[in-house]
């Protein structure tokens, strides 16, 4: 594994109080091109996969209205290859994927589109041959039966890409992709036992955790040994101010980055831990600063015994 000795000890310091990132994640982001090993890089690019999926929504919602309008494409179109992948644009790629599923064909192999993408997109037109004995009667599409509703296509969506995450060979990515769809589920469970809903719907993930919290009755899902932030995101979740409660959960993730590079310090993971604190530091720093500062200052500072407690406490396990 590569360690970054220069590049770690030569980064500005960055901490949660800070109003704004000292550089941006697209300047950290090119400064690391020339530094990382080639597996690592694929690591970053995993962790920049999420930005892309509103733009993928945005293209997919507009090609699968004009689907059934045009059962051909421009052969200019079709026959787009990666060495011109500057040029082509992300409406002809799903358009190669989405005729392929309508035709029953096999998945096709795409180099411009994330494996996960592809297979998304497929399975949403995915359309099985049928024999000639079938009644003429077409089954609705994966897209059709979810109404095009762009929330449950996102939820959909984060599932495929928290699955293949998880398949990574890094065990950061793979616990850190875990922890952000833990938290996605059990603020959506808190908030579907409020409203009096059904939690199945809204349920990412298919492992024995997501079973607990679609199933059990328990406060705790009889999770709480395993997952020990649960009962913190619990109580984060009755906070009804959406951006305290937003920052509450930053700061949960950010503290768990700092258990998990305490004795990494010059380790891939973490220089990836380093570019999700600047993402987080940016997205904060995009907050109304007015009415936001006393609030976050307030966190931060309740904060800082709890967190001083658990990185003592990593500390004292590391050393038995």
């Amino acid at each position: 594994m590569a360690k970054y000795y220069a590049l770690v000890a030569g980064l500005p310091i960055v901490t949660a109080e800070m109003q704004r990132p000292p550089v941006t994640t697209e300047e950290f982001y090119t400064e690391l091109q020339s530094v990382l090993t080639q597996q690592d890089r694929s690591y970053l690019e995993l962790l920049r996969l999420g930005a892309t999926h509103g733009a993928l929504l945005d293209a997919l919602l507009h090609e699968g209205s004009e689907a059934n309008e045009s059962s051909s494409m421009q052969k200019d179109e079709a026959e787009a290859q990666s060495d011109e992948a500057t040029k082509v644009e992300l409406p002809i790629l799903l358009q190669q994927v989405i005729k392929a599923a309508q035709e029953g064909k096999r998945l096709p192999k795409q180099k411009l589109l994330p494996e996960y993408q592809i297979r998304f997109v497929y399975d949403l037109f995915f359309v099985p041959k049928r024999s000639a004995w079938d009644d003429g009667l077409v089954e609705p599409t994966l897209i059709d039966r979810m109404g095009h509703n762009r929330l449950a296509l996102e939820d959909l969506l984060a599932q495929y890409y928290y699955e293949w995450a998880e398949r990574s060979s890094s065990s950061f990515l793979q616990e850190w992709f875990r922890l952000n769809k833990n938290i996605r589920n059990i603020l959506a469970v808190h908030t579907c036992r409020r409203l009096g809903w059904d939690p199945t719907r809204y349920i990412v993930g298919r492992g024995r955790v997501e079973e607990q919290l679609r199933t059990s009755k328990a406060k705790d899902f009889d999770l709480g040994e395993e997952l020990p932030y649960l009962g913190e995101v619990l109580r984060i979740a009755e906070e009804r101010d959406i951006a305290r409660r937003e920052r509450l959960i930053d700061l949960l993730k950010w503290r768990w980055m700092d258990e998990w590079t305490f004795v990494r310090v010059f380790d891939i993971d973490n220089v990836l831990c380093y570019y999700l604190r600047l993402s987080i530091l940016e997205r904060w720093s995009e907050l109304d600063e007015a009415t936001g500062e006393r609030t976050f200052r307030e966190i931060v500072l309740s904060l800082k015994g709890e967190s001083a407690k658990v990185l003592e406490d990593f500390k004292r396990q590391q050393r038995h």
